[in-house]
């Protein structure tokens, strides 16, 4: 293969807006290592008004920031265009600017002159739909398919990702490229210990891994009403395929162990969140379950360490950056056996059948009961996440735009 690029490349990054999550953070952290890996191209990030804004704010001061060009047109990103802006004006805006166009979320201009490469994260909304995002996933299943079969070549996350797309859209194995996420966002962290998760700067504040001083634990434990016992952390999207409900039924049964502990669901909202909140009355463990609104970054690493296990019980993922936020912080982890998740934890998680409540509650149990599991876990874990990073994230990237290339100049 050859490993030419062109000299032009765009990053279709109209989806991006604040507290995106998963995909966001993917953006962010990818693009410093390519501008890093290929000095010899100039990077186009093509934005809505808004997202212009965002990304402004979050390059500013980065000494790779004059390397990369941000573009937006009043036609990008418009509210209740966005989908048509993304399908039609942006494949002709890109055709003119750049000479290859990299989608990093799913959907992409059907016909541009630039070669075509986009990432597909997942086809949760085919296998697993959110009934809250209906509108959304009618969207995605008329424009992600054809998107996909047009697409010089398609990224995926992980095996089962890659898998999923040959077998829900019809996309020939050979034109997908497997290449897995990393944790964090900072291209110069130190990796956490599982002996101790925070730090000590040499005025003695503590400091976590990627140089954050978290909330005192004392300071959220009262704020959070989260009491003296022991915590679970759960960081997900409140959404149906997440799996929480199962999560906060199997917690009932923790809780008849451990009647102190709190299961922590931090992020933004939804409506699915206000099911999740009966459901914990009805069990009779409201007390036992609370839902911080999206907590900025002092308090996240706080609740990690706070953590006595992480616990990610979704159904369908085409990764799972997740497992290793918690892994990179020492956290044990338990997760779902389900889609891409055991190729993200490999050994160093405790896993469960995600359709089973009494299962999930096992799992949380043994790493609440058993301290030589969970340190045995937490040490596998450090090693685990160290394995993935973005430096390797944009390599292969890199390696995927060149087959593009390599294929359709």
């Amino acid at each position: 293969m050859s490993n030419i690029l062109p000299g032009r490349i765009g990053i279709n990054a109209l989806f991006l807006e604040p507290r995106m999550g998963g995909l966001d953070t993917y953006l962010r952290a990818l693009l410093p290592e390519l501008v890093h890996l290929a000095p010899q191209v100039r990077f186009s990030v093509f934005c809505s008004p808004g997202g212009h804004e965002y990304l402004e704010g979050q390059l500013r001061g980065q000494p790779w920031s004059q390397e990369v060009e941000l573009v937006t047109h009043p036609l990008l990103g418009r509210r209740g265009l966005k989908a048509v802006g993304e399908l039609t004006v942006l494949g002709a805006i890109a055709g003119r600017r750049v000479d290859l166009l990299h989608s990093v979320a799913m959907t992409a201009p059907l016909r541009t002159r630039a070669v075509n490469v986009v990432t597909l994260a997942d086809v949760t909304w085919i296998v697993a739909p959110d009934p809250g995002e209906m509108g959304t996933v009618r969207v995605w299943r008329a424009v992600v398919p054809p998107v996909a079969r047009r697409a010089d070549r398609l990224i995926a996350l992980s095996q089962t990702g890659a898998e999923h797309i040959v077998k829900h859209l019809r996309v020939p194995a050979e034109r997908i490229d497997v290449v897995p996420l990393a944790a964090g966002s900072d291209g110069a962290l130190v990796r956490a210990s599982a002996a101790g998760r925070a730090v000590m700067d040499s005025a003695g504040a503590a400091h976590s891994d990627n140089g954050v001083i978290p909330t005192p634990a004392q300071e959220l434990r009262s704020r959070l009403a989260l009491g003296q016992g022991p915590v679970i952390l759960s960081v997900s999207a409140k959404k149906v395929h997440k799996n929480l409900s199962r999560l906060v039924q199997a917690m009932a049964a923790v809780v008849q162990r451990h009647p102190n502990a709190m299961l922590v669901l931090p992020g933004n909202p939804t409506t699915h969140e206000d099911e999740l909140r009966e459901l914990a009355q009805r069990l009779g463990i409201a007390a036992n379950v609370v839902f911080p609104a999206y907590v900025n970054a002092e308090d996240l690493e706080g609740l990690y360490g706070l953590a006595q296990c992480f616990a990610f019980a979704s159904i369908n993922e085409g990764f799972g950056i997740p497992i290793l936020e918690a892994m990179r912080r020492g956290v044990p982890v338990a997760c779902a056996n389900a889609s891409a998740l055991p190729e993200v934890a490999g050994e160093a998680a405790r896993y469960f059948d995600p359709h089973s409540v009494p299962d999930i509650a096992l799992a949380l149990n043994e790493l609440l009961e058993d301290p030589s599991l969970a340190q045995r876990l937490a040490a596998l874990g450090v090693k685990r996440e160290a394995s993935f990073t973005w430096e390797a994230t944009a390599q292969g990237t890199l390696d995927s735009y060149a087959r593009a290339w390599a294929t359709t100049r």
